[in-house]
C-alpha cells in the first residue's frame, strides 16, 4: 500500500539526488519554521542558499559559519491521496471504487527528502562560501481512467514523477552604503545535475516501493545563477529580492515529460525589534507544475521570538495564490537553541495529511 512505502519512496529518491516540485524551496529549519520566509531574514549560512543579498548582513560578526547538513521530509497530500488509494485497493463496491476514482481526479501527492549544506567565510568588505544542495521530490496522480470496460472492475493508472537535482553553489556577496542605508548584493552560480525517474502501474496494485526497481535517467546538467539584494531602510526593517535561475533550462525526458528551470522571482520584508521578529514573502511570478502538483505562487508570513538568550520559538503561515491552486495552508512551528552550536527544528502541518520535519545544526567561529 502507499501509505507503507511512502517514506521509503521518498528515501530512494534523495539517496539518488534531488527534486524540483514544490514551492520555491525550503532551506533551512529557522525559515521553514517561519512559514518559509527567507529573503529578508536569516543568518549568512542560510543566506548562502536562500538569497544571496543577505550574506552581508551578519547579526553576529563571526568570521566563519557552519551549516552541517540540514535534513527534511515533507509530504503535501491534496485529497487525501493515500487514503483514498489504500481505500480502493480494500474495497470490493465498484460503486464506491468509481467515486473514489472521480475524488482522485483533482487529487495528487508530493513526498520530499530534502537535505543541504553551507560553508561560509565571511569579511568586512566581502563574504564568499560553498553550499551543497539535493531536495528529493517524488509527485504523483492517477491518470487513464477506465469505467467503461469492465464496470464492475473500474481502473486507471497511477503515476509517479521524481526530478532529481543534485547542486553545487559558490555563493558571494559585499554591501555599499546608499543614501545612509546599507544595500547588501550578492550572486551565487550553481552547477545542477538533474535525473529523472517515471513510474506506472495500476491503482489495483500500486506499490510505491516498487520506485526502487526502476532506474534514474540521466537528464544532464546545466549551470545558472542565482542573484539578490537587500535594503536596510532603517536600523529595524528591510525589504530584499532574490532573483533564482537567472539563466534558464530545460530538460527532457525520454517519455517527453518537459521539466523547466524558469527563472523565479520573490520579495520579502523584515521587521526586527531585537526580541522579535516578523517577516513575509512573496513569489512574483506564478510557476506551472512539472508534474501533478499543483501551479505555485507562495505567500509566507513568519515570526520569531527570543524569548530567552539561548532559545527562540516562531510560527509562520504558507498559502498557494496561485490560480486554481488547492494545496492546503501550511502551519508550522519551531525552535532554536545556541547550545554552544546552533540547533534549529520545525514542523509543518496542514490538511490531508500533509505534514513536514526539519532539523539542523551548525557553528559560528
Amino acid at each position: 500500500m502507499i501509505k507503507r512505502s511512502l517514506f521509503t519512496a521518498g528515501l530512494i529518491a534523495a539517496s539518488i539526488s534531488n527534486v524540483y516540485a514544490l514551492p520555491y524551496g525550503f532551506y533551512d529549519a529557522r525559515s521553514v519554521a517561519m512559514g518559509n520566509v527567507s529573503v529578508a531574514t536569516g543568518g549568512v549560512t542560510t543566506a548562502a542558499l536562500s538569497n544571496p543579498g543577505m550574506l552581508s548582513v551578519n547579526e553576529t560578526n563571526d568570521n566563519f559559519a557552519l551549516l552541517l547538513p540540514a535534513l527534511g521530509i515533507q509530504a503535501i497530500d491534496d485529497g487525501g491521496v493515500i487514503d483514498l488509494v489504500d481505500e480502493f485497493q480494500a474495497s470490493i463496491n465498484p460503486i464506491r471504487q468509481i467515486q473514489i476514482l472521480n475524488e482522485l481526479q483533482n487529487a495528487s501527492l508530493i513526498a520530499a527528502v530534502i537535505p543541504n549544506a553551507a560553508f561560509v567565510v565571511t569579511g568586512d568588505k566581502f563574504t564568499w562560501g560553498i553550499t551543497a544542495r539535493a531536495d528529493s521530490v517524488v509527485s504523483s496522480g492517477i491518470r487513464n481512467v477506465d469505467i467503461i470496460t469492465d464496470p464492475f472492475n473500474p481502473d486507471a493508472q497511477v503515476t509517479a514523477l521524481g526530478v532529481l537535482i543534485t547542486e553545487i553553489g559558490a555563493p558571494m556577496g559585499t554591501h555599499f552604503s546608499v543614501a545612509g542605508m546599507k544595500l547588501s548584493v550578492g550572486a551565487t552560480p550553481r552547477f545542477v545535475q538533474i535525473d529523472a525517474i517515471e513510474y506506472t502501474e495500476s491503482i489495483q496494485t500500486i506499490d510505491m516501493g516498487n520506485i526502487a526497481d526502476q532506474t534514474a535517467e540521466d537528464l544532464g546538467s546545466f549551470t545558472t545563477l542565482d542573484a539578490g539584494v537587500t535594503l536596510d531602510i532603517i536600523d529595524t526593517f528591510r525589504v530584499g529580492l532574490v532573483a533564482k535561475n537567472l539563466l534558464e533550462d530545460k530538460k527532457t525526458t525520454r517519455n517527453g515529460t518537459e521539466i523547466k528551470f524558469d527563472t523565479q522571482l520573490r520579495i520579502g520584508a523584515a521587521f526586527d525589534a531585537g526580541f522579535m521578529t516578523i517577516a513575509a514573502d512573496l513569489d512574483l511570478i506564478e510557476r506551472d507544475p512539472i508534474g501533478f502538483e499543483n501551479p505555485s505562487q507562495s505567500f509566507s508570513l513568519g515570526a520569531e521570538f527570543d524569548t530567552f538568550s539561548f532559545m527562540q520559538l516562531r510560527a509562520g503561515y504558507q498559502t498557494n495564490l496561485a490560480s486554481g491552486a488547492t494545496d492546503p495552508d501550511l502551519l508550522s512551528f519551531g525552535a532554536g537553541f545556541w547550545l554552544g552550536f546552533n540547533l534549529d527544528v520545525a514542523v509543518v502541518v496542514g490538511e490531508d495529511s500533509s505534514y513536514g520535519f526539519f532539523a539542523q545544526s551548525g557553528f559560528r567561529f
